[in-house]
């Protein structure tokens, strides 16, 4: 029998992030899995090449980010350990694809479940696929959720 001892719930805190974290917690509880929560810090591209005092405005932008991501995350980790599921939380920084797969990667995760936008055409080509790069790099099965259509 295939188990999934932990799995990975990357979130941006978005609607369609919290739609498919509702998918790795059903798993979870299913399969009694540690929960892995991660949240990843993207560079901000338009600061990266500021020198002086606008780039100290970069890092403490980058700061309220993790400060901010940190609190939610823990939020919803003393949640779900009032309901008696094991909850780790991390917030990384850098790019959301890699961040994913270097965690999956250092914490020998058994199942990522994370959602997609379903951009296609013109948005998915100049955004990028977050989830597509995941799929093709991770370490383990990946569990796409398409985001909730009205």
């Amino acid at each position: 029998m295939i188990r999934f001892d932990s799995i990975l719930i990357p979130t941006d805190f978005s609607e369609c992030a919290r739609y498919a974290e509702q998918y790795g917690l059903e798993l979870g509880r299913m399969f009694g899995s540690a929960l892995y929560y991660l949240y990843a810090v993207e560079p901000i591209d338009t600061f990266a090449t500021i020198n002086g005092v606008e780039q100290s405005i970069y890092f403490d932008v980058l700061k309220d980010l993790r400060a901010s991501a940190e609190e939610r995350l823990g939020q919803i980790a003393a949640e779900l350990s009032a309901q008696g599921l094991t909850v780790h939380t991390a917030v990384r920084e850098g790019r959301a694809s890699e961040a994913i797969v270097e965690y999956a990667q250092q914490n020998a995760i058994s199942l990522i479940c994370i959602a997609t936008h379903g951009r296609r055409g013109f948005s998915h080509l100049i955004l990028g696929s977050t989830t597509e790069r995941v799929v093709r790099r991770a370490p383990c099965p990946v569990f796409v959720v398409r985001a909730a259509t009205p």
